[in-house]
């Protein structure tokens, strides 16, 4: 599990919620005057349309198929993937890589496709200029299709406080025009005049809460776990061409070390 995510999310709705409570209490007006479905449906279901117009749908079905990920972890590290690659070069250099592709890693709880899809490229005899290609170029196109979810994400926080005012403008409409009917017997004109133009707000305070607390932050998120797989392709370009040079397993790990950070390194004693 992702606990930075799950704790920001859930810290944020918390505070956000201890303070609407609090402004509710002091106004004397019930929580239930935050929720409307109506602007709901006009600050979502707007943003929603309007980047499947942008975009098209199977990125923006993508993008939130992405949620998955971002409370998820991958269940490994950049150190388990170096480790993996130090102890396939000493199987390398015993000519045994062929068996090592259907095996578990040791400090994985499986071996990566990329790492299988490497080996079996060299076990085929592939030169070391083919498999470079090969692994530059599914890097390069992986990436444009993790942006691609990114933006449309990115896209629906910047249409959302669009809708919310949109939504505002439609409220404020319907206001100004009751405003010409005389009021019910013993309603307050001003009273009346001051709920509509809360409920008119509450697709404002929706399209803003969308965007830098949902959409904004998730595509932000997206976008950095986009920038991690490409450090990862790069360990695993080094580590299969040093693979299918039989590079001697120290000269791997301290080729691979420079990927990783200084407390994760590899040394003699581990």
């Amino acid at each position: 599990m992702n606990l930075g995510t799950i704790i920001g999310l859930i810290l944020g709705l918390v505070l956000m919620g201890a303070a609407s409570f609090l402004a509710s209490v002091g106004a004397n007006v019930p929580m239930g005057a935050l929720v409307d479905p109506v602007s709901f449906l006009i600050v979502v279901g707007g943003s929603i349309a309007a980047t499947a117009i942008a975009f098209p749908l199977e990125d923006v079905l993508a993008a939130f198929g992405g949620f998955g990920k971002v409370f998820g972890t991958q269940g490994f590290t950049f150190k388990d993937v170096v480790m993996d690659y130090v102890n396939l070069a000493e199987q390398a250099r015993k000519g045994e890589l062929a068996k090592a592709i259907e095996e578990t890693p040791e400090h994985m709880p499986f071996r990566l496709g990329t790492i299988k899809g490497g080996l079996q490229m060299i076990i085929d005899g592939y030169s070391r200029d083919d498999i470079r290609e090969i692994l530059e170029n599914q890097e390069e196109f992986r990436a444009v299709r993790e942006i691609k979810k990114a933006n449309a994400m990115a896209k629906m926080g910047e249409y959302a406080p669009a809708f919310g005012m949109i939504g505002t403008l439609i409220g404020l409409v319907f206001m100004l025009g009751s405003m010409a009917n005389p009021p019910e017997p013993g309603v307050d004109p001003a009273a009346k005049l001051g709920g509509s133009m809360a409920v008119a707000l509450i697709t404002t305070l929706y399209g803003a809460f969308f965007a830098f607390f949902f959409f904004g932050p998730f595509s932000d998120q997206l976008k950095y776990e986009n920038e991690d797989k490409k450090i990862e392709s790069a360990i695993h370009l080094e580590g299969i061409l040093l693979l299918h040079a039989k590079t001697h397993p120290i000269m791997v790990r301290d080729k691979l070390n420079a990927f990783l950070a200084r407390k994760d390194r590899l040394s003699d004693e581990g």
